[in-house]
């Protein structure tokens, strides 16, 4: 597995306001979706996905599952640090959302509580805007009197255990220890619960959860195209696209493509072996 460069502003990464919105963003379920033959045995699936929300945005996503908070998992696919100020969503921005890249899970979980535990400390606070950072632009910031501080299990307030945080970096396939983590997570649970996906903007690493769990479900009966295209339907985003040869992000999306077909041929077998055993068999 190849692991991006760390972007050259890590240390520096601007704080920027993520989300504050009444509403969760990208949110998509199965019910969203027309019924038609290729997305059969989707709604079997109770799973949903959605860009970060807000305090207030994860009162209306409940709202929209209408699941019972013990039937509820939500699965936190964000590597980069990330918290909550004043109810809205927040995290610590590098180039290309890559501030976390080459730490441990435990460094980059480390990292985000000490940040967090910073803003607890400030009672100004500076925002920045993400396009700023994208577009290299001079920084334009909002300043906010600091109330309340938390992270998103704090913030959740579900069950033990109904919170998991896989960190993946963005652009990215997941580690193979995310991976495996995953796998173990679908087999362990009990029967109808939902798993509520979501990264930062809801795009590449949701989708490719979404498509994973759907993967693992009916790889025996579908081929791979047809359970790629009905992901693309359901999610507005392609992952089989080819990214721009000159962008930093081109190998490592190409790289997970060629996981998500890998993917595919174990969930096909049965997904009988932990995935690490499975790639160290000859043929993989």
């Amino acid at each position: 597995m190849r692991i991006p460069p760390m972007a050259p502003d890590a240390s520096s990464a601007q704080l920027v306001l993520d989300d504050e919105g009444p509403h969760v963003r990208r949110f998509r379920a199965p019910g969203t979706v027309e019924p038609s033959p290729d997305t059969e045995g989707l709604a079997e699936l109770a799973c949903s996905g959605s860009a970060q929300f807000s305090a207030a945005g994860w009162k209306d996503l409940q709202a929209r599952l209408n699941v019972p908070r013990e039937r509820l998992y939500v699965i936190d696919l964000r590597q980069e640090s990330h918290g909550f100020l004043n109810g809205a969503a927040v995290s610590w921005y590098a180039q290309t959302n890559w501030g976390c890249v080459g730490l441990s899970d435990a460094q980059a979980l480390a990292l985000e509580n000490l940040r967090l535990q910073l803003l607890e400390r400030s009672e100004h606070i500076q925002l920045g805007r993400v396009e700023d950072v994208k577009r290299g632009l001079p920084r334009v910031f909002s300043e906010w009197l600091r109330q309340t501080v938390a992270d998103e299990a704090q913030l959740l307030d579900l069950p033990p255990g109904h919170y998991l945080r896989l960190p993946v970096t963005d652009h990215a396939r997941p580690s193979d220890a995310a991976v495996e983590r995953f796998i173990g997570l679908v087999r362990g649970l009990p029967p109808q619960v939902h798993l509520h996906f979501h990264c930062r903007g809801g795009k590449g690493r949701t989708s490719t959860f979404l498509a994973l769990y759907d993967m693992l479900h009916h790889a025996h009966r579908l081929s791979y195209d047809a359970l790629l295209e009905r992901q693309r339907k359901w999610n507005d985003y392609e992952l089989r696209k080819s990214a721009d040869p000159a962008s930093a992000k081109a190998p490592y999306i190409q790289e997970r493509t060629r996981f998500l077909e890998n993917f595919y041929r174990y969930a096909q077998g049965g997904a009988s072996v932990p995935w690490t055993q499975w790639l160290a068999a000859p043929g993989a």
